[in-house]
């Protein structure tokens, strides 16, 4: 189980590829997918407050459309969501973006997330965090996860 204490937050500057292949600075890119509006946009406005860069999907199907079409460092998930939900999305995830750090989100009981686990490919478990979400844990996971310190799918396969 993992404990995290007070968060202090880093903002991050990454070097990303330019046409030119030379590095720039840039901030961390994160894809928040969750079906409830007022969700979504919370977590966007806390995690763009913190310095991120941050794209929106109200669904999975969006989740997974963005992420064929996009390069993000990270997902915030959350689970239960109509349709394709956020299991789909780690699903796809599991088959295309293994390295890609995600963090779960879900107000599901616990037994029904992990029954639903039992189904994925993989039955590793990303960080999850129960809603109502505490800001400073997410913050801290997220930190943790984008400095590489929480292994990923691919880190773990490789051990």
């Amino acid at each position: 189980m993992l404990v995290v204490s007070r968060a202090v937050i880093l903002h991050f500057d990454m070097p990303t590829m330019t046409d030119n292949n030379n590095f720039e600075s840039r901030l961390p890119r994160l894809l928040v997918c969750d079906d409830s509006p007022v969700e979504r946009l919370a977590l966007a406005h806390l995690l763009r407050r913190e310095g991120f860069e941050v794209d929106e999907a109200g669904d999975g199907q969006s989740a997974i459309d963005q992420l064929k079409n996009r390069q993000v460092d990270a997902v915030v998930l959350d689970l239960n969501m109509p349709d394709v939900d956020g299991f789909d999305v780690l699903r796809y995830l599991q088959e295309h973006r293994r390295s890609l750090p995600v963090l779960l989100l879900s107000g599901m009981p616990l037994e029904h997330i992990q029954h639903k686990i039992n189904r994925l490919p993989d039955r590793a478990l990303p960080p999850l965090l129960l809603k109502p979400i505490d800001p400073e844990q997410l913050l801290s996971l997220l930190e943790l996860q984008l400095s590489g310190e929480l292994p990923t799918s691919e880190s773990k396969e490789h051990e």
